[in-house]
């Protein structure tokens, strides 16, 4: 109880909601990953990859030689479920003054999103290729993974970077001077012909999912700070996604229930580039 003097005071309990935090959205279709092999109703998918090799030259005049067609198979088990359930009670509900019900459901799909999210940076990380860039600036080592995932003979359209080496990147645009204008108004972030995207989901030192074996992999997070690599080569698919407000059978209320159920693969090893600190 709080007293103004001698006198009791009214208290109350405000109707707004300070939200929760959680990660920036980095995982986007079409600039970091793919979901072009969505099929569905399947609960795996599996993708042709056409065994190739180089052509030599050879003299004119002369019959070809006949190669069998062969192939390999690129498995996205769809095995990675996220849930998120609360239970409401109906006198909890008619005793605040706010939505409750629609508060708890939009925290628990966020919730849900977050965690989703830290396992697709989790599997970028473990099946990634691991970059050999010695370089401590970090404009040298953007440039020199973006070269890795082109010596390898693949294409590369994206970098989540570290929010400590975005704030390099920044001080670089702010202080540098440049006759080029895009570089001096900001732009950067889109530089190299890469999409810079600030990551701060770099945080966690168990991130964890299930890989196309059906085995629980669990990844350290905290030391990447780069990931580069091709939208094309990682693929993240969803053949569920539910979030719901409905009332319970086993009580008075109602419950809050988001539910995506996901598969995620790098389906090219040699596009992804991750970068740890030493």
């Amino acid at each position: 109880m709080i007293k103004y003097g001698n006198q009791f005071v009214d208290e109350k309990f405000s109707a707004s909601i300070e939200p929760n935090l959680y990660t920036d959205t980095v995982l986007i279709p079409g600039v970091t990953y793919t979901d072009k092999y969505q099929e569905g109703p399947a609960g795996a998918i599996y993708v042709h990859k056409l065994n190739s090799n180089a052509v030599e030259p050879g003299t004119p005049g002369r019959d070809f030689n006949d190669e069998v067609a062969s192939d390999e198979l690129i498995p996205i088990l769809l095995n990675n479920n996220f849930q998120k359930s609360r239970k409401i009670y109906g006198v909890q509900a008619n005793a605040v003054a706010f939505e409750i019900g629609e508060e708890y459901l939009a925290d628990a799909l966020n919730a849900t999103k977050d965690g989703r999210q830290y396992s697709g940076l989790a599997c970028l990380v473990e099946e990634g290729t691991a970059s050999a860039v010695e370089a401590n600036d970090t404009v040298e080592q953007l440039v020199g993974m973006r070269k890795e995932v082109k010596d390898g003979k693949g294409k590369a359209d994206f970098a989540l970077v570290s929010t400590e080496k975005y704030a390099d990147l920044l001080k670089v645009v702010g202080i540098q001077s440049y006759a080029d204008e895009a570089v001096r108004s900001g732009e950067l972030l889109k530089r190299f012909g890469l999409n810079i995207i600030e990551c701060n989901g770099f945080d966690k030192a168990e991130a964890k999912y299930y890989d196309k074996t059906g085995t629980l992999k669990t990844v350290d997070l905290t030391g990447v700070e780069m990931i580069v690599g091709n939208h094309e080569a990682f693929s993240l698919l969803d053949n569920m996604e539910m979030y719901r407000l409905i009332d319970s059978e086993n009580f008075t209320g109602s419950k809050a229930q988001v539910e995506y159920n996901s598969g995620m693969t790098v389906n090219s090893p040699v596009q992804i580039v991750v970068k740890k600190s030493a």
